[in-house]
């Protein structure tokens, strides 16, 4: 019985794509958690698939245990797999000790499934990830576990994963569960992968180290092949002035005594000398080149967006007079006069399932049709994915190249998106069609920014390049998000759900809940 999973040599690429997705990937994994990162794009979620055998691999061979279970990072369709509705049915009705287990330790209520639609995302990862645990795979590999989850309910999940005794592949951009469950990390970069140990921390630092060794290296070649270049052009100099004088065309002919002297210095071979020497120095110079060829260092793409946004000469963006709205069955949220001004910065935050999307969507529906809006909602089904992706692609060429422009310096390489549709991959990744909406709205001249969830999906320095961006927006912003480092450097003002209500916080942030 294999208990262990290898990648010998693995290649994969979808349909008519330009370039692999992976290439010569070559690791073996044991029992334990290994994390997986690489920008947005990378072929993270390809990888997983190919472990638990969803994908089949276009060359080299792919060794696993005998049971494997993927959990995807979308939440919006999992209702709609009919095995996913199967075995939620187990886990509730087993009767065994572990589901019992697995609830308490999750939050798990049992009428989720009756109200499946009103569950927030947090709330079904919550129970997916529950259900995967519960039927113990030789090898769980897990997508974004932590995206929606409040600081809560990521403690629990972590507590959970931490008692898992498989084989664990664990795509995150939560560097902390990292840190705390991994014990060694695949990096992911250009189709290739490297496996370090120990946390993304530590495999992080180890790669910037390489990185730093390898420019030194450059660096010293280059001192090195300047010094070479510059003896050889020296010695070739001198070859053609002995040449030269060598020659006995421009020597008088009845200058007898001078073209002896010609004769005797070809004979004795000091024309030929230097000609050796200045070969060997040639031979030198190409060493060093081929040499500074293969010392390469990765080069970063330029980073960094602005966004183009408008401070409204109005002295309110919206207003919302004191009310509640449904949060589905008999529950209700009930909120104090809102208001938004030109330049507020204002975090929305609550536990999962306390009506945060749900009072977004109604403030969404209240914006007067005058403030120039941008909105970036928590997720995307596969068919708006797709719908944002084939207008990219409809539109012209030169349009097209500056949306794809800004993608780039949001942190991913453009031709990773269009081989999306085209390919035969699917849809965009979802951190890929957050960024392209961001792409696209850069340049709206947006009054009011709302983002619920934006740092979801993202990896590490998306988030970083995507908080500088709105760190310099001279705009109002209302931003959902359970990252409290994120809300604590972009906003001054919180509204707080609680316990069925909001309350206004006119302070900084510091302690989200």
């Amino acid at each position: 019985m294999t208990n262990f999973l290898s990648f010998k040599h693995v290649e994969f690429s979808y349909s008519a794509s330009v370039f692999p997705v992976l290439q010569n990937l070559c690791f073996e994994l044991h029992e334990g958690w290994t994390g997986v990162t690489g920008e947005n794009g990378a072929g993270k979620t390809t990888l997983l698939l190919l472990a638990a055998d969803l994908l089949k691999p276009l060359g080299g061979v792919i060794q696993r245990p005998e049971s494997q279970l993927y959990c995807p990072q979308r939440t919006d369709q999992l209702w709609e797999d009919e095995r996913f509705r199967t075995a939620v049915g187990d886990f509730f009705f087993s009767g065994d000790n572990e589901a019992g287990r697995l609830m308490n330790t999750l939050r798990i209520e049992w009428d989720w499934t009756d109200r499946w639609d009103s569950l927030s995302h947090g709330e079904r990862k919550r129970l997916q990830l529950a259900v995967a645990l519960f039927h113990k795979p030789r090898m769980l590999a897990l997508d974004e576990p932590t995206n929606h989850l409040d600081h809560e309910a990521r403690v629990l999940v972590g507590e959970a994963l931490d008692a898992y005794d498989g084989i664990g592949l664990l795509v995150s951009h939560d560097r902390a569960l990292l840190d705390r469950l991994c014990e060694n990390c695949l990096f992911l970069e250009a189709g290739n992968a490297v496996l370090r140990p120990g946390g993304v921390s530590a495999g992080l630092g180890e790669d910037a180290r390489e990185q730093l060794g390898k420019q030194r290296e450059r660096k010293n070649l280059q001192t090195e092949r300047k010094r070479l270049a510059a003896e050889a052009d020296k010695r070739r100099r001198t070859v053609e002035g002995s040449r030269n004088r060598l020659s006995q065309s421009r020597v008088d002919p009845k200058d007898h005594d001078t073209r002896r002297k010609i004769r005797l210095a070809v004979l004795s071979g000091k024309d030929k000398i230097g000609a050796d020497l200045y070969k060997h120095m040639e031979n030198r110079l190409e060493k060093a080149d081929e040499a500074l060829d293969e010392a390469r260092f990765r080069q970063e793409r330029p980073t960094g967006l602005t966004l183009h946004a408008t401070a409204s000469k109005a002295d309110r963006l919206l207003f919302l007079e004191a009310g509640d709205i449904p949060l589905g069955g008999e529950r209700r949220l009930a909120f104090p006069e809102l208001t938004i001004a030109p330049l507020d910065r204002v975090a929305l935050i609550g536990p999962n399932g306390a009506g945060k999307s749900t009072l977004i969507r109604h403030i969404l529906a209240n914006v007067p049709e005058r403030v120039s809006l941008l909105y970036v909602p928590q997720e995307l089904s596969v068919e708006e994915s797709n719908v944002l992706f084939a207008q990219l692609m409809n539109i012209d060429e030169k349009s097209r190249g500056e949306i794809l422009s800004r993608f780039s310096r949001l942190g991913s390489d453009p031709r990773g998106l269009l081989q999306s549709t085209s390919s035969g991959r699917g849809a965009p990744s979802p951190g890929e069609t957050r960024k392209l909406l961001v792409a696209h709205g850069v340049f709206q001249n947006p009054a009011l920014v709302i983002m619920d969830e934006p740092t979801n999906h993202l990896d590490l320095k998306s988030i970083q390049l995507l908080e500088a961006m709105l760190n310099e927006a001279v705009c109002a912003l209302l931003l959902v998000s359970h990252d409290e480092v994120f809300l604590s450097r972009l906003t001054q003002r919180s509204w707080v759900i609680s316990d069925g209500r909001v309350s206004i916080q006119d302070k900084e942030l510091s302690n989200p809940p």
